[in-house]
């Protein structure tokens, strides 16, 4: 009896054993895990990780001036120089303007600072920054003073590369909401949908039509959405217009052309617009449906 006791004592001993030594290597690698997955959410950042081609809008004010809103692209390059290729629109009137001569500087915290030269009247514009996603988005704020100015920028092409979009790229259904004013209307807000497609097969230009409902200062009127037409360039910039009622018509008969510009990003999912007729500050962002 005691022989065999003891036995049992000896493999419950070494199961004990066997089941710890599991636990202890388990309990290492899941340490190890934690520890990696730690020091891949904290390595630093540099100017490689922010570098790259990046559809972006901001919004926002000129103190004393009115609206300010912004729509294009900028390059951030690893030797820390940067350009810029966007629409404006300050006050009542809406422009294209290039970013020269700029520099960049990213901390390893992954935040940074930048500045371009324009042409007058803003001249040299600052900025900070925030990478997230791994340096796929950028959050900017501009740092001039008089200036309230924020917006999100996204990655259209790695650093070296060209970005290369064209109108198949946006073909379907997108869902979009759009904000800001129109002459005589300070608060505007828009909800609705569209169906792109190709005009032609061989270009980079495309129709749709749809349908959205806009709020004018809280009353809401339901607007066709007609002739619409649009173009992408090679850079994921591009421009449109389309034929819809006029919200200041009250018998809801007159039609207006409305013109805009916009940018595409994460390849094609998602369009940054913004209204470019005069006295119009309206952006927003459009979402791929299918």
């Amino acid at each position: 009896m005691h022989t065999r006791t003891n036995r049992i004592a000896a493999v419950a001993g070494a199961l004990t054993l066997c089941v710890s030594v599991h636990a202890t290597v388990a309990s290492a690698q899941d340490t190890d895990r934690s520890a990696t997955a730690s020091a891949g959410h904290t390595r630093p950042c540099t100017n490689a990780t922010a570098a790259g081609t990046f559809g972006y809008r901001m919004n926002g004010v000129i103190v004393g001036v009115g609206p300010f809103l912004v729509n294009g692209i900028f390059t951030h390059h690893t030797d820390g120089t940067m350009d810029a290729d966007v629409d404006l629109v300050i006050g009542n009137s809406s422009f294209p303007l290039q970013g020269t001569d700029g520099t960049f500087h990213t901390n390893r915290d992954c935040t940074g600072s930048g500045r371009f030269a324009t042409p007058l009247p803003l001249g040299e514009v600052t900025y900070n920054f925030i990478l997230t996603d791994d340096g796929n988005q950028i959050d900017l704020l501009n740092t001039n003073a008089g200036v309230v100015l924020q917006g999100i920028s996204r990655r259209i092409s790695k650093a070296g590369e060209v970005p290369s979009c064209s109108a198949g790229m946006i073909v379907g259904a997108y869902g979009y909401r759009l904000e800001g004013s129109v002459a005589g209307l300070p608060n505007v807000a828009v909800a609705g949908l569209i169906k792109q497609a190709l005009k032609h097969s061989d270009d980079n230009t495309g129709t749709f039509s749809g349908s959205d409902t806009m709020s004018l200062m809280g009353g809401f009127i339901d607007r066709p959405i007609e002739h619409g037409i649009f173009t992408v360039g090679d850079n994921c910039r591009g421009y449109g217009s389309y034929k819809t009622i006029d919200p200041t018509d009250s018998s809801r008969r007159k039609r207006i052309t409305i013109h805009y510009v916009f940018t595409v990003v994460n390849e094609g999912d998602t369009l940054f617009l913004q209204g470019s007729d005069p006295d119009t500050a309206i952006f927003g962002v459009a979402q791929r449906v299918q």
